[in-house]
């Protein structure tokens, strides 16, 4: 995997502190990611994975800086994480949510995010790795619902893309990283680790004056 990362991190326009400072995020971040997909795998045998683009329509992206993003992403996450605490409490109590009162938050365990600027004719936007309960047999229907949650948060101002939309392209870029993932599927969390260890890590696109901490991170919500 790391025989293909250069991309991820290096620009011939910086100089050489600058390369050794984005080569030393870039593999922080990919040893985080690695090890959270590890984790994740550790505490369930399987997960529906989910990889989506959450994005601004274009008619509103000069509205939305960087922190306006990241009060949206602060805001789906903590949609999620209340809604799993709710999901918990009505289990304890012996009343589970009843399947159609249940929505995509109810089933999110955990998530690795990365905010960038750029790409689209320049918009700030978050890429999610979403570990999600296999109650949700169909890993496009909960790319669409995730992604109407985050359509809401954002006043209407959101859009997004995900794996399900473009499969055949990131076929080719990963292999079949998405979808039912079995902890014992070597072929599909083969794939799975170069989107997080290469992808999710990278550093390029990062907003300048940003510090990493602010810009990719994971999060649990078991």
């Amino acid at each position: 995997m790391l025989n293909s990362s250069r991309k991820y991190w290096f620009d011939r326009n910086d100089d050489f502190d600058t390369q050794r400072r984005k080569k030393q995020r870039f593999l922080r971040n990919q040893k985080t990611g690695l090890d959270f997909e590890d984790e994740m795998f550790a505490l369930h045998k399987s997960h529906q994975v989910l990889f989506i683009t959450l994005n601004i329509k274009p008619c509103f992206r000069d509205d939305v800086n960087f922190r306006t993003m990241q009060k949206f992403r602060d805001d789906l996450f903590r949609r999620i994480k209340d809604a799993r605490a709710y999901a918990r409490e009505r289990k304890r109590m012996g009343k589970p949510i009843q399947e159609h009162r249940r929505t995509i938050l109810h089933d999110i365990r955990g998530l690795i995010w990365r905010q960038e600027y750029g790409e689209d004719g320049g918009s700030h936007h978050i890429h999610i790795v979403a570990f999600v309960s296999v109650r949700r047999r169909d890993h496009g229907s909960a790319h669409e619902d995730l992604g109407m949650e985050f359509v809401r948060i954002a006043r209407g101002w959101g859009t997004f893309h995900h794996s399900a939309r473009y499969r055949h392209s990131y076929r080719h870029k990963w292999g079949v990283a998405t979808g039912y993932v079995h902890r014992d599927d070597d072929e599909k969390r083969y794939a799975l680790r170069k989107l997080i260890g290469l992808y999710m890590a990278k550093v390029t696109q990062a907003p300048a004056d940003r510090g990493e901490s602010e810009l990719f991170g994971v999060r649990h919500f078991d």
